[in-house]
């Protein structure tokens, strides 16, 4: 999938993109701009420390422009580099970023490099952004010295207020290396985040899991400048950079499991301009639904009760969506909900906290009603959520998480299709669809999403028997006939 798509910019507002950290902060920079360019956008890349000439050549236009104190640069030259060529670079002369600095000036730079700007420059860029088009700024926040792995120092990175994505990043082929020269930038640093004092340690998955995250996360009230601490509402959103083998593929999605689980969404790529596939895979929270909150009326009893090979329909639907590699579990109930949470007991310590039940006080509004409540209830960090209906007895764990697979590999809306015609459950929304889900109305749920978006939707091929429901006695008599 595209990195734009990943990182879920808005198509019709300014995104500021900062990237910090190594192992691929300029390879991604420029994926990013092409991207956007490729898709119709204006695009400003540029550092707010430094860059080699050798790469800002990748960029199409580049302009150098030396800012005054509140920031104003020569928006005429900025515009006609922008109508040109969609994509221009900035950078300014070291005595402009060290006028307008408000914080640690970068050493003076030879002719091999480029020098950035200073972040209230950015700020005033993204400020006048509309006027000039632009709808993405992507920068450049620290250096690596081209080492795959990273600590910052004490006077970085240097984040500008205007950002809207933080994107740590860090090479996948620094796993297994010594945590020291020349393999690391900054090992001193590394080692004392890490907590580890011996320099050939060697770096491990979860080692690399930290420093991804815990550099830029923390609130240090005596850090030097603000601009150090991701803006307050900036997406914090890293990137495992490299994985362009089995091994390391399979390293990335250890550590993309294990932050998932503290709730922080990764990205798996392989950003370099040789890979047709910017991003590989996506994590983060997600959440499996079962919707159970029907009265049954067809059948004229609780279907949530009826026992399938020695448990309830409902306790065998949740185990399954448990089972699916969802973060949490939500059961939706209404018409019989003391009796559905009292077969669900036997699950909440299987489940160690990842099963809640929530009510539908609405559940005689359909299942609309239901897919409104699950959504009102998802957590803040959610970002997909799967639903399941309680009467399919024969569903599979395995096929809920091949929806999830496809989930990540990029596809916002998945469902399942017997013969080629979409189902409308169960199927996986991405968190840009929750918005719309809490519009559903009638008793078809999410289907009639499905529908209107039908163009997005990847489909799953699926034997009907598995998705076989029980809406009758008679159903229930041939489900249980065929086993």
């Amino acid at each position: 999938m595209q990195l734009q798509h990943a990182l879920r910019l808005p198509p019709d507002e300014l995104s500021v993109v900062t990237l910090v950290g190594a192992g691929g902060k300029t390879s991604a920079l420029f994926r990013l701009a092409d991207e956007a360019v490729a898709g119709g956008r204006r695009v400003v890349t540029t550092t707010t420390t430094h860059i080699f000439a050798a790469q800002a050549e990748q960029a199409p236009a580049r302009l150098q422009v030396t800012p005054d104190r509140t920031g104003a640069i020569d928006w005429v030259a900025l515009e006609a580099q922008l109508a040109k060529h969609g994509h221009c670079l900035i950078w300014a002369p070291p005595s402009a970023r060290s006028a307008g600095a408000s914080g640690p000036t970068a050493p003076s730079l030879t002719g091999s490099k480029r020098q950035g700007l200073p972040p209230h420059v950015l700020d005033a860029l993204a400020a006048r952004a509309g006027d000039l088009g632009i709808s993405l700024i992507a920068v450049e926040g620290d250096g690596s010295r081209r080492r795959p792995v990273k600590a910052p120092a004490p006077h970085e990175p240097v984040i500008p207020d205007c950002t809207t994505h933080l994107v740590p990043v860090a090479g996948l082929d620094g796993l297994g290396l010594p945590l020291d020269e020349p393999y690391v930038h900054r090992p001193e640093q590394v080692r004392a985040l890490l907590q580890e004092e011996d320099a050939s340690t060697r770096l491990t998955p979860r080692m690399l899991g930290r420093l991804l995250v815990d550099p830029y996360g923390r609130e240090e009230p005596d850090a030097p400048r603000a601009s150090q601490r991701p803006p307050s509402g900036a997406r914090l959103v890293p990137l495992l950079n490299k994985a362009d083998s089995a091994p390391r593929l399979a390293a990335a999605r250890l550590i993309a499991q294990q932050l998932a689980q503290q709730n922080q969404p990764v990205l798996i790529g392989a950003v370099g301009p040789e890979s047709r596939t910017a991003v590989r895979e996506r994590w983060g929270a997600t959440t499996a639904v079962v919707l159970a909150a029907g009265e049954s009326r067809r059948m004229g009893q609780p279907k949530q009760l009826l026992r399938w090979r020695g448990e309830p329909l409902v306790t065998r639907a949740a185990r399954i969506a448990l089972d699916s590699g969802a973060a949490e579990t939500l059961v939706v109930t209404g018409a019989v909900g003391e009796q559905v949470e009292a077969a669900l007991a036997p699950l909440h310590e299987e489940g160690r906290g990842r099963l809640r039940v929530v009510f539908n006080p609405a559940w005689q509004d359909g299942q609309a009603g239901s897919v409104r409540a699950a959504v009102d209830a998802l957590p803040a960090a959610c970002e997909a959520v799967l639903f399941l209906p309680v009467d399919q007895p024969r569903l599979p764990a395995a096929l809920l998480r091949r929806l999830w697979q496809t989930w990540r590999c990029g596809s916002d809306l998945v469902a399942v299709a017997v013969d080629g015609a979409v189902r409308g459950a169960p199927a996986v929304f991405d968190r840009r669809f929750f918005g719309l889900l809490q519009k559903v109305q009638g008793d078809r749920g999410g289907g009639a999403l499905l529908r209107q978006h039908a163009a997005e939707v990847t489909a799953i091929e699926t034997p009907g028997d598995w998705l076989s429901d029980v809406d009758t006695p008679e159903d229930w008599r041939a489900a249980v006939v065929r086993g």
